[in-house]
């Protein structure tokens, strides 16, 4: 019997060997395959750069920082634009002896000019929170279809109905839903997991798409 738990703890200690080497290998090949594919657009890469993570307050970053890594810089479609694998922990309750990953896949874009916090986030028990932490009322758009997929807060609705138009809020609604908000003088968008080269490219065009149609009075509001 004893040899038997002995053989047990063994196999239990291999597996969660296995498993460590397997996340470092498949870590490092992504790592790998996202560094040649930046290589081949003429864009900058980076291991890591952990000032990212303090630099914006609010979601999706955690107040206790986190890191950044690896970190993608270039242009696409005439915008710059900054974007990195961020993840932080969480430990759920103060007698909680693990801590909880969140890893999310970052892009932001310089905009025009400074102008009032507007996010824009998947309708569901989410939205509300991130609309606290940011303090931000909700704010209407008047489409019931857009409504029921998303979720607008934003302290100026003059702003939110200006950069929402009808020609934004359908570009948001032809697509999948995902998050992003404008924050002073940038755009921010994030999905939950790794950064790859297909989530990156269809990140960047769906934020091109949105600030190519945003009307340039907009960007005269003032943060």
């Amino acid at each position: 019997m004893e040899a038997l738990v002995v053989l047990l703890f063994a196999a239990l200690a291999l597996a969660v060997l296995v498993v460590v080497r397997y996340t470092r290998f498949a870590a490092r090949r992504r790592h790998a395959d996202l560094r040649e594919f930046v290589r081949s657009r003429d864009w900058g890469f980076a291991a890591s750069d952990d000032e990212l993570t303090r630099r914006w307050p609010g979601p999706p970053f955690h107040p206790g920082g986190g890191v950044a890594r690896p970190v993608v810089r270039g242009t696409h479609r005439g915008r710059e634009f900054t974007a990195f694998e961020y993840l932080y922990e969480v430990t759920p309750s103060a007698t909680a002896k693990t801590a909880i990953p969140h890893r999310h896949a970052v892009v932001v874009v310089p905009l025009p000019g400074s102008v009032p916090e507007l996010a824009v986030t998947r309708q569901n028990a989410v939205s509300g929170a991130l609309a606290r932490a940011l303090d931000l009322p909700g704010a209407e758009v008047g489409d019931e279809r857009f409504e029921r997929r998303y979720h607008v807060a934003c302290a100026d609705p003059l702003f939110a109905a200006t950069v929402l138009q009808p020609l934004v809020v359908q570009g948001l609604l032809d697509g999948p839903a995902w998050e992003w908000r404008l924050s002073g003088s940038e755009m921010i968008a994030w999905d939950g997991g790794h950064l790859g080269p297909e989530r990156l490219l269809t990140r960047l065009d769906a934020m091109a798409d949105v600030l190519d149609r945003v009307p340039a009075e907009a960007w005269r509001h003032g943060g």
